[in-house]
């Protein structure tokens, strides 16, 4: 009863497809070697699948909206590639893929454009009118922001092909909770905390990374912090 217990709830884990692709991808080549059949071309067209078990593992292991849009982009650009291999079309995946790109970052900066003013009146209204709300928008360069004058109401952080740090050590959060809206292309973003505050993120990826490298402390915590946003081939790292 307590091995069961201890089992997985849910059958479609990561770890259980790409094994599970593994095995496939040894079967197929062991049958090559021995002369049944041609491995080559069966691999060159399965390859595409493994983005769609990644997709479908992810999928099946978390409840967070952005893991679940990872998992379904997975799932359409592996379906995709892999019919295009099929020549079940001629529409190239790779071809469209920069564009594509370039009219998401524009449209998520033209999005963050118009919801810029509504998050400033609507920080305002939560507080006094001397805490800080930082904002932040770098293009091909470097930026350092370190406010510690006033009280830190949230942030919002953009970086297109550049790097932003935050500094947040000896920051003072008006209230119980703050928000910081993140989105980087092509970037970097480096966030630092003092060590009473906890970090939840809600950030979605892309070809990118969220790393928390906060050390342990002993600090017991009594602000949170929330990082929101999206990272396109880019990464953003916690630091205390």
């Amino acid at each position: 009863m307590a091995l069961e217990e201890r089992r997985p709830s849910r059958f479609f884990s990561v770890r259980l497809l790409i094994g599970l692709w593994i095995i496939a991808n040894g079967l197929i080549l062991l049958a090559g070697n021995l002369g049944w059949i041609d491995a080559r071309p069966i691999l060159r067209h399965l390859w595409p699948l493994i983005l769609v078990f990644l997709g479908i593992g992810m999928l099946s292991q978390t409840d967070k909206r952005h893991g679940r849009q990872t998992g379904w982009v997975l799932i359409i650009v592996g379906l995709w590639v892999f019919a295009e291999k099929l020549d079940w079309f001629d529409i190239n995946f790779w071809k469209l893929l920069f564009p594509a790109l370039l009219l998401f970052v524009g449209g998520m900066l033209v999005k963050r454009a118009f919801e810029a003013p509504n998050a400033s009146l609507h920080a305002k209204g939560r507080g006094d009118d001397h805490a800080e709300f930082v904002r932040s928008f770098a293009v091909l360069s470097g930026t350092e922001l370190r406010p510690v004058s006033r009280p830190f109401r949230g942030a919002d952080l953009s970086a297109v092909m550049a790097g932003i740090k935050l500094d947040l050590t000896d920051a003072r959060m008006e209230g119980e909770m703050a928000t910081i809206e993140v989105f980087a292309f092509w970037g970097g973003m480096e966030i630092h905390v003092p060590p009473d505050w906890t970090v939840t993120s809600k950030v979605g990826t892309f070809m990118g990374g969220f790393i928390d490298k906060r050390r342990p402390t002993v600090v017991l915590p009594t602000k949170t912090l929330i990082i929101d946003g999206v990272v396109v081939m880019s990464g953003i790292e916690i630091k205390n």
